[in-house]
């Protein structure tokens, strides 16, 4: 799926989802933590961002990770390969239609843009009418609780030409009546354009922290601080990059013998920076002005307060943004257990769009439990929950250990 490139509202910068450039990259000046965050901001951050893609993939990927046991399961004839088949579990049949896939997209869209959707399909689209007064296709619904469907596709917000728009939101609850879709091949000739009836829909909505029709972005809070540090990373690491070119010192006592020295030495080396100097005493000086001094110690202060502020934002350790594993820190069991109990909310707040989403795939009773997906590191030899291996303070009770100890009472 091809994205459109977008100007934004800065001097000197341009934006592309693709390659990810935001106001700041180019012109520091242009960075501010004043400017509103747009849906195509959101979407180029979460490609090129490791912090936010964290917030949002990251979160949504464990909370799915164990996937979930149905209180009843249920067999699914349907065709698999152009022939029918018997799925012997619910859960069979949603892995071959992609159904986790989709799902997947539509929790980690609605964390980032605070809201995504479902959108239904049982193969009878090509048989579908118009829209109202328009030309363009409308996928109906016959009935609301319509249990039949064959697959399904996530949608986020129309974002650079793709995406879907609510058409004709109800007053009180925002349910639409319709969806429209849009999206862009590879040429702008080739777009599609569609509209789907809101049965065909379900929500996934982000928690709220305001009074409006759809959720928040779990992101809101520290965009601009993981753009920041980005932005400030990049200008160190482009400043320090230029320093393998090296620099060349000439020493020409006036311009005549400057431009005779040039047209010698002509395109060769041309990798190198040269300086022109009267005096070689003068090198020195020189270098100053060409290599910075490098506040590495200041850069690392001011990364270690981002960090600690985008944490903050995303209810998450430190150790867990950064990557450390778990198992080897036994400082890190609290982290952990505070991380995935921001995993189990989670859980907990799209139960019901996952249930409405089985029952219009054909499952009759649709409750189910999520599976616990806290890693539980196991004690050697004892079979109960524990501190890994690798913790030298957390050392388990082996017999070898118990001998130790009682040598030591004695």
């Amino acid at each position: 799926m091809s994205l459109t490139t977008r100007s934004i509202n800065s001097l000197g910068d341009t934006a592309n989802i693709e390659n990810g450039y935001l106001a700041g990259d180019f012109d520091p000046k242009n960075f501010s933590y004043k400017t509103a965050v747009t849906n195509e901001d959101l979407l180029s951050m979460l490609i090129r961002n490791g912090k936010i893609k964290k917030a949002t993939v990251w979160y949504a990927g464990e909370a799915m990770r164990e996937r979930i046991e149905f209180d009843e399961e249920q067999e699914m004839t349907q065709l698999k390969f152009g022939q029918t088949h018997t799925f012997k579990t619910f859960n069979e049949w949603l892995t071959w239609n992609d159904f986790w896939i989709e799902a997947l997209k539509a929790m980690f869209w609605s964390l980032l843009f605070g809201e995504a959707i479902l959108i239904f399909y049982d193969g009878k689209e090509l048989d579908s009418g118009v829209y109202g007064e328009t030309t363009k296709k409308f996928y109906a619904a016959e009935k609301e609780w319509k249990n039949d469907y064959l697959k399904c596709k996530a949608f986020y917000p129309l974002t650079s030409g793709n995406g879907y728009t609510p058409i004709k939101p109800n007053p009180n609850f925002g349910n639409p009546e319709a969806y429209q879709i849009n999206l862009m091949m590879d040429k702008a000739e080739s777009s599609e354009e569609y509209y789907v009836g809101a049965y065909r829909v379900v929500r996934f909505n982000a928690p709220q922290l305001s009074l409006k029709y759809s959720g928040t972005s779990t992101v809101s809070q520290v965009f601009k601080d993981s753009l920041v540090q980005e932005q400030i990373k990049r200008a160190i690491a482009a400043q320090m990059n230029m320093l393998q070119a090296g620099i060349m010192a000439i020493k020409a006592a006036n311009a005549d013998e400057k431009k005779t020295v040039s047209d010698a030495i002509g395109d060769s080396l041309s990798y190198l920076r040269r300086v022109f100097v009267k005096d070689i005493e003068e090198v020195d000086k020189i270098l100053k002005m060409f290599v910075p001094e490098m506040k590495i110690d200041q850069f690392d202060k001011m990364n270690t307060i981002l960090q600690k502020d985008i944490a903050s934002g995303i209810d998450m350790s430190t150790s867990t943004l950064e990557g450390a594993p778990s198992g080897q820190q036994s400082s890190a069991a609290y982290d952990t257990l505070n991380t995935y109990s921001k995993i189990k909310q989670i859980q907990t707040h799209f139960t019901k769009p996952f249930e409405e989403s089985f029952f219009k795939l054909g499952k009759k009773e649709t409750t189910f439990t999520w599976n616990d997906p806290t890693p539980q590191l196991q004690t050697a030899g004892t079979g109960v929950s524990g501190p890994g291996p690798n913790d030298p303070d957390e050392a388990p009770m082996t017999p070898e250990n118990k001998t130790n100890e009682k040598k030591e009472n004695e």
